[in-house]
């Protein structure tokens, strides 16, 4: 069987927001380059509407306050892994759908040996949705394979709700977790209450599935057919 460095040279993660790439898929990110794959990140929005503009923080501020985290989370996963910043508006990504289309497709060009990575088209997140039918659009055109990740829907839906038959599991080293865990922790604006009546963007049971020992991601039918299950980046099923 073909291992994940032989199967696969390039992994291209699409983030909505910053840390959606941190809680999806932080451990695969580190798994990957630690493996010796090349690794590229391609973010959509600033992630400026995750609280309410006011005395607290403006939006322009917490953009610039998220794209830092983002930088500083990425390097914590994947050391001098490149950051490709579109500027789509944040809760507003479907509306330049196409846009993202022509800019994901020129960055994944041919998309042989390539990982694609997004989050998932039914997720419960526009924008979130809309990185996923970016994602699956430049996968068909460019040959790469495609895999999603969940994140709202494991807060939104029941555990019988999930796509489990579609699912593979990523067991996270002990040292890969906490490499995820770190870079988790660098997105401190949204670990923190901006103000008493505004409670922390990420805490409780959402926070908690994603610092677990294990990722969740789906396939889609022909790309399930096409990725390995014994690569070393994407063992088991779920």
């Amino acid at each position: 069987m073909a291992s994940a460095t032989e199967r696969w040279h390039r992994l291209v993660v699409v983030s909505a927001h910053p840390d959606d790439e941190s809680l999806g898929v932080g451990g695969l990110i580190t798994t990957a380059h630690r493996a010796g794959i090349d690794v590229y990140v391609v973010l959509l929005t600033a992630g400026e509407a995750s609280h309410p503009p006011g005395r607290e923080v403006t939006r322009h501020a917490l953009a610039t306050e998220r794209l830092a985290e983002m930088d500083r989370a990425v390097e914590l996963l994947a050391p001098g892994t490149p950051v490709v910043f579109l500027g789509a508006p944040d809760g507003g990504a479907a509306d330049v759908e196409d846009q993202m289309v022509v800019a994901l497709g020129d960055i994944v060009g041919d998309g042989e040996g390539t990982l694609l990575v997004a989050p998932w088209r039914h997720d419960g997140h526009p924008d979130h949705e809309a990185a996923g039918r970016a994602a699956a659009e430049v996968a068909r055109s460019s040959g790469a394979c495609l895999v999603e990740y969940p994140l709202v829907m494991w807060r939104l839906s029941e555990p019988d709700d999930a796509p489990w038959e579609q699912m593979v599991r990523l067991d996270l080293a002990p040292e890969v977790r906490e490499t995820k865990l770190a870079a988790i922790r660098a997105h401190a604006s949204q670990l923190r209450a901006l103000s008493p009546d505004d409670p922390p963007a990420l805490s409780g049971p959402m926070l908690a599935h994603f610092t677990g020992s294990a990722e969740h991601l789906v396939l889609t039918p022909a790309d399930a057919d096409a990725l390995d299950p014994s690569d070393d980046a994407l063992r088991q099923r779920a």
